[in-house]
């Protein structure tokens, strides 16, 4: 972590501590001591570690299985431009729908436990399919006239030109659709009130008004994205050199 961002958390936290103070009422604003004294309190329960594993095995299934279709059906949209003609209807809507929708509808479908990844991959695919078209579309003119001049085969061309081409797309691309869908996930969790997630933990401190554990949950789920964000920012730096 750079000077500059720690300088910004430490401004932060003495803004958020001197609001405690002022307002003076921690069921709207708890202190840092009590939300860290809630932090402590979490980490020392185990259910609270399966509580993490569930939300993200979620958010991985949901990332793998969206990160797959759209490697698919971008990889065929560039090749066949059919494909591609077909599919940009369904990539407006895709674009259109509100995010909350996609929660609702799937949960009256599928019901809390089973839907949470589903919702988790329609959120994603778009953002990754679109990240994915734009990269084989804008590629190197020069490199597309060769390829009409010496045309290889479907697969040879895919594993030798496409798959290079959108590494770098895939490593930056994911590094967004994680983040969003980690807070995807915690949204629908709630929504639909999993039985265990870190979404449960969530709905029951707005359920009690247990402001600081809600804090608290939430700076878990920020590590947990700064997390994810670091090791991608070292995939790309790696990549870079």
């Amino acid at each position: 972590m750079k000077k500059e961002h720690i300088v910004t958390v430490i401004l932060l936290i003495l803004i958020w501590w001197i609001l405690a103070i002022l307002v003076g009422n921690n069921v709207l604003i708890p202190t840092p001591i009590e939300v860290l004294h809630s932090t402590i309190k979490i980490f020392s329960d185990k259910s609270s570690y399966y509580a993490i594993y569930k939300t993200l095995v979620r958010v991985f299934q949901g990332y793998f299985l969206s990160l797959i279709i759209a490697l698919f059906i971008s990889i065929l949209a560039d090749k066949f431009n059919t494909v591609k003609l077909l599919f940009e209807p369904i990539q407006i809507l895709t674009k259109a729908i509100p995010n909350v929708s996609y929660i609702i509808v799937t949960l009256i479908w599928l019901g809390s436990e089973g839907s949470v990844w589903v919702i988790c991959m329609l959120v994603l695919f778009p953002v990754l399919y679109n990240n994915f078209i734009f990269t084989l579309e804008n590629e190197d003119s020069e490199l597309k006239d060769i390829q009409k001049i010496y045309p290889e085969t479907f697969i040879k061309t895919t594993r030798l030109r496409t798959m290079p081409l959108l590494y770098g797309t895939f490593l930056s691309s994911s590094k967004v659709a994680l983040g969003l869908g980690l807070k995807i996930c915690v949204m629908a969790e709630i929504l639909g009130q999993v039985k265990v997630g870190i979404g449960k933990h969530l709905y029951y401190a707005r359920l009690y008004l247990d402001t600081s554990s809600l804090f608290a949950w939430t700076i878990i789920i920020i590590i947990l994205s700064v997390i994810i964000d670091s090791i991608f920012n070292i995939l790309i730096k790696f990549k870079e050199e």
